[in-house]
């Protein structure tokens, strides 16, 4: 009990505005990140090529379930704080006031900085997959990178709907890393995770539209009076570009994964009695996971598989 009040206590006296500052004077972090990751995604698969590929299923399954019991707690701070000022002050409010004013500080400001710094381990997503050697598509590594990249801008640059960016990425991925672990734990958890699948890339899509709308909102309001609209002008258009082309990236991997007739997950009529007549696979393999692709190819049909899946599979047809 004694813990649990002192993290209650961390949470309301959070220095927000003194992490900014730390995150100001650190602007070299995420970008170097992003160059060892970026050296896990291109060059880590070809030192794996010769390699078995480590048994993680199990770490990779907690991985993901710690991540969405973060994006709930991060969603019961944000969501109640974010509808409030919704309701009492409006939607112009939330989206043009100074952020620090009402949202970045105690509470709230707490969970949204950890949202912040989050997008860093985060990049783990990417480690499990290329030490188990399953490929790592152009969608998923474009995602992490620059997710991040403007997340750390977005918080140093002090733009007022960074709410909204918080809250709603906790909420999906509070769903999104739950169905993650409940596909990779296998048998019955997956079973009940399979019809949840679409749902993930809808609420994906969703929230693309809902960030552009809120991102361009801003920047109408910032160009009509800049002063009555706190928003960083590189900030909404890095945002806009960065949610159209997400947009444009899930709208591709749900058409191919559930609408193409060749989708993976698209429902095959057989010639006789109409019943789904796909081959039967294996129980304990997730071929995709809402647009990683598990198995074979790529999700979206522009995407690079790694090397060595190119060889693995070339060897079988050998």
């Amino acid at each position: 009990m004694d813990l649990l009040n002192a993290f209650f206590s961390w949470e309301q006296n959070f220095d927000t505005h003194g992490t900014i500052e730390w995150a100001r004077e650190h602007a070299d972090v995420p970008i170097f990140a992003i160059c060892v990751y970026l050296v896990v995604v291109f060059y880590v698969p070809d030192i794996m090529k010769n390699r078995e590929p480590f048994n993680l299923r199990q770490v990779w399954s907690f991985w993901n379930l710690l991540l969405s019991v973060f994006s709930i707690i991060g969603a019961s701070r944000t969501l109640p704080h974010l509808v409030w000022n919704l309701y009492n002050n409006g939607f112009v409010y939330t989206v043009c006031h100074e952020p620090e004013s009402w949202y970045l500080r105690e509470k709230c400001g707490c969970w949204v900085t950890l949202f912040i710094f989050s997008k860093v381990p985060e990049l783990m997503d990417t480690v499990f997959l290329v030490l188990q050697k399953k490929p790592v598509i152009f969608l998923h590594w474009f995602h992490h990178v620059t997710v991040l990249l403007y997340c750390w801008h977005a918080f140093i640059s002090g733009t007022a709907p960074g709410l909204w960016f918080a809250t709603v990425n906790y909420c999906v991925h509070s769903i999104m890393y739950f169905y993650y672990f409940m596909s990779i734990s296998g048998g019955a958890f997956r079973t009940y995770a399979r019809p949840i699948a679409p749902f993930i890339t809808t609420f994906q899509l969703l929230q693309m539209v809902l960030g552009s709308t809120v991102t361009a909102v801003s920047a109408y309001h910032h160009n009509a009076d800049p002063t009555s609209c706190v928003v960083n002008p590189m900030n909404y258009r890095l945002g806009l570009a960065m949610y159209s082309s997400y947009f444009a990236l899930f709208a591709a991997l749900y058409y191919n994964l559930y609408l193409s007739p060749d989708g993976k997950h698209a429902k095959k009529k057989s010639k006789t009695g109409g019943k789904n007549d796909s081959p039967k696979e294996d129980p304990q393999v997730e071929k995709s996971m809402c647009g990683v692709d598990m198995k074979e190819g790529d999700a979206a049909g522009f995407f690079h598989p790694s090397p060595s899946h190119k060889n693995e599979k070339a060897s079988k047809q050998a």
